[in-house]
């Protein structure tokens, strides 16, 4: 006896219907416009901490270096990334050893962040900061409407924190 061979089933649907398509897609539409917008926050604070988290991972280095070589070290704005400016620290800014050479330099900031406060700190041989002679606030602002920017406040001791700017 020949068995028959069924290429089709009957009864029981295999696919969706448009209907079931266009829910769905409608459904997707509606998680994503309330999705993207946190998204764009979530990418804002993580360029801030990741700039605040630059400057002191700079500020530490100058610090060590400074104990290390028992010499003065600067951290300067610097806009060429090879002598100090006196401009903005959103254009970027170096580490100077006591002769005036360049060992370490960071690029400018990306987007519309800015970072203000004193253009020169000077950490002494011993640690601590001697220029400005009072502590200090480095202040980076998001540019975006909403999201808090971060302080780098630094005390004379040389040591430096990051907080929220109402800290």
């Amino acid at each position: 006896m020949k068995k028959k061979i069924i290429l089709f089933r009957t009864g029981k649907q295999l696919g969706f219907t448009l209907v079931e398509l266009m829910v769905t897609i409608a459904v997707l539409a509606i998680l994503l416009a309330i999705a993207i917008p946190n998204f764009q926050a979530f990418i804002v604070n993580g360029r801030m901490t990741s700039t605040a988290n630059e400057m002191m991972t700079t500020l530490g280095y100058a610090r060590s270096e400074a104990v290390k070589r028992a010499a003065n070290i600067t951290v300067c704005a610097s806009s060429s990334g090879t002598a100090c400016s006196g401009g903005t620290w959103e254009s970027g800014w170096i580490v100077l050893d006591a002769g005036g050479t360049v060992i370490r330099a960071q690029e400018a900031l990306g987007g519309a962040a800015t970072l203000t406060g004193a253009s020169t700190i000077i950490i002494s041989a011993n640690g601590r900061m001697t220029t400005p002679a009072v502590a200090t606030t480095l202040t980076l602002n998001s540019g975006v409407t909403g999201i808090d920017g971060r302080q780098i406040q630094i005390d004379t001791s040389g040591r430096a924190r990051v907080c929220k700017p109402s800290c």
